[in-house]
């Protein structure tokens, strides 16, 4: 690996601990953000529409999560692909091998960490919003149109989980045509 190589590996495995340290941050401060104006709406706002505020809240920490984890990955894949080494799908022996680690890992060992989306936090606070909805008597109709943005919620954190799942197998493999690609037109003749 020459300098440049050494540099950019440096600064994607940096990226990647940043990125990895605030994505904890982002939730909790996210989170906390959320029962505040949870608290403050179900205390000055007691109207079922109002619950619709923290619920935004609690979207936008949830995307800002999600991105922070997409990101990740992603540079993860990268260094996988161009700064280590491939030896059949097997982890090189030599370093830099933590991204080829990590994916023979990951899949192997339940409950090896927390989930990188935070969703069943989420989900929880999810429910919990929805009181803002019920305590103050609302009438079938806003409970029923009430739902519906609460549902809408659970149901994109329940696919985002879903193609957080494939995403390491999908960009690994794009990477890897990416690179033959980059592979074969360096070898054209000019």
């Amino acid at each position: 690996m020459n300098d440049y190589g050494k540099h950019e590996f440096a600064a994607l495995r940096e990226t990647i601990r940043s990125r990895g340290t605030a994505r904890p941050a982002v939730a909790l401060a996210g989170l906390i953000a959320w029962a505040v104006v949870l608290v403050a709406v179900l205390a000055w706002l007691p109207n079922p529409v109002a619950s619709v505020v923290p619920l935004v809240i609690l979207l936008a920490a949830f995307e800002a999560v999600r991105t922070l984890h997409l990101a990740v990955e992603r540079i993860g894949r990268y260094i996988q692909v161009f700064f280590e080494a491939d030896l059949d799908g097997r982890a090189p022996t030599s370093p830099p091998a933590w991204e080829h680690t990590a994916m023979q890992m990951g899949p192997k060992v339940p409950g090896a960490g927390g989930h990188p989306y935070f969703v069943a936090v989420f989900l929880v606070a999810a429910v919990v919003n929805f009181l803002a909805v019920v305590f103050p008597g609302p009438v079938p109709v806003e409970l029923a149109a009430l739902a519906i943005p609460h549902l809408a919620f659970i149901v994109w954190m329940l696919y985002c989980d879903r193609g957080m799942r494939k995403q390491r197998t999908t960009e690994l493999a794009r990477f890897r045509a990416l690179k033959d690609s980059l592979r074969s037109q360096e070898e054209r003749p000019k």
